[in-house]
């Protein structure tokens, strides 16, 4: 039996329970935070805001791709997922220029309008065309290629179910051509082609967290590695075969792959349900190591050298609102920051890496569940906030990406009422 859309809710993006009900409701106002302001060297401003949505729990974060031979705004291509209420109109995947200029929108009907309605989408060339796709998993049970340009329904995967998770494009079998490897809320995992499936699992659990591609094992060939809804951590080889698994005690809502300790592997990154974070090995899914010190709403990434002593640093967010470092090699903390916002928070959102400042090296952006945005350097150094202040609940991560070529990302932020605000910081 497929999990309802409440117990998807409360998995990944709302992990608050008391929350559910609301959001299901999709009409009851969200606590909002304190209002922030500008600290540090830098200023945000917003440049542009698109979308809205007649729900207040839009969970689905952006997917941002560049058209070929196209420079400035109008070679970006945003792709926004609005859920709403069911059985009405508004449900759409909408896609936008760099500029917040409506490219196409691609509704869903009514009869499958829900807060799940379009899951992350991302934006990326598997068919090989002359142009990217825009690829996104709906409640119509089936995952769709739109061409990035038009919005001109490309290919098409039928699922068991509604999709939740991003749909990553990768070469995962080791042949010329890139797949597709997308999940459906029954578990069914699918990899494929154009011309059709290539392998399909029956995974038996729901899954929140995106899946990886990745030579997790540095053995020249890739390998999927996938957190599950039952606590299980599994690395399938590219033609489905298990490699290892691993279980854990509570089910798996963050992931992120990353070589965070210099050896040859690439170590899997979890967040559980009661917010422990774990590395995993890629060779052999033992864990390395484990961190429970930011609450039972902690949520983690990104995982770089931000500080640039040369080894990795693991960035997790936690309901008191601050962000906290991790030596990638140990789970050890190396600097907590001062809170975002006022704590405690009811959602907790990873944080993500940008250069915000154009200066070459990434900073942290982190978003609180209330609306905060905020950009801190690698000492922990909060440089900025944003508040957009009014209803401005969150529980998704943002998104970085150079909107303008100026040389500086910009921050898309998916709030819950489906409003996308693009931030600068200057």
């Amino acid at each position: 039996m497929a999990p309802s859309l409440g117990g998807a809710l409360v998995g990944r993006a709302l992990p608050a329970l008391a929350l559910v009900a609301c959001l299901l409701l999709a009409g009851c106002a969200l606590p909002g935070g304190t209002d922030g302001g500008d600290d540090g060297d830098l200023t945000a401003s917003v440049d542009w805001v698109a979308g809205d949505s007649e729900i207040l729990g839009n969970h689905h974060s952006p997917g941002v791709g560049r058209l070929p031979d196209t420079d400035g705004p109008d070679g970006v291509v945003v792709a926004h997922p609005l859920g709403g209420r069911g059985d009405r109109a508004g449900c759409r995947l909408l896609a936008l220029n760099g500029s917040g200029g409506e490219r196409w929108t691609e509704p869903v009907p009514p009869e499958h309008c829900t807060i799940h309605a379009v899951a992350d989408p991302t934006v990326a060339d598997f068919l090989g065309g002359p142009a990217p796709e825009v690829i996104a998993s709906t409640t119509e049970a089936e995952t769709v290629a739109y061409d990035a340009r038009t919005g001109q329904r490309r290919f098409a995967v039928s699922l068991t179910d509604y999709g939740y998770v991003t749909p990553v494009v990768a070469n995962l079998t080791g042949d010329d051509a890139p797949e597709l490897v997308t999940l459906d809320a029954r578990g069914e995992l699918f990899v494929v082609r154009p011309d059709g499936v290539v392998w399909r699992r029956s995974l038996d659990a729901y899954t929140f967290a995106d899946p990886s591609v990745d030579d997790f094992d540095a053995d020249g060939a890739p390998e999927l590695v996938l957190g599950l809804g039952d606590g299980r951590v599994l690395a399938l080889t590219g033609n489905g075969v298990r490699e290892w698994n691993t279980s854990l005690s509570e089910a798996v809502v963050w992931a992120e792959a990353a070589d965070v300790d210099e050896d040859a592997a690439v170590e899997f990154l979890v967040t559980t349900f009661d917010g422990e974070v774990l590395a995993l090995d890629g060779r052999t899914g033992e864990v390395e190591w484990r961190y429970g010190g930011a609450g039972d709403l902690a949520a983690v990434g990104p995982a770089l050298d931000g500080d640039g002593d040369g080894g990795h640093e693991v960035y997790v967010t936690g309901k008191d609102a601050r962000v906290r470092a991790l030596d990638g090699g140990t789970g050890e903390v190396e600097w907590t920051s001062e809170p975002l916002s006022e704590a405690p928070l009811r959602s907790v959102p990873p944080a993500v890496a940008g250069d915000v400042d154009g200066d070459g090296t990434d900073e942290i952006v982190a978003v609180t569940g209330d609306g905060v945005v905020g950009v801190l350097a690698g000492d922990g150094t909060v440089r900025a906030t944003y508040d957009r202040g009014g209803d401005r609940a969150l529980y998704t991560p943002a998104v970085t990406a150079d909107l303008d070529d100026d040389g500086r990302d910009e921050v898309l932020v998916p709030y819950g009422d489906g409003r996308l605000h693009a931030v600068s910081f200057d």
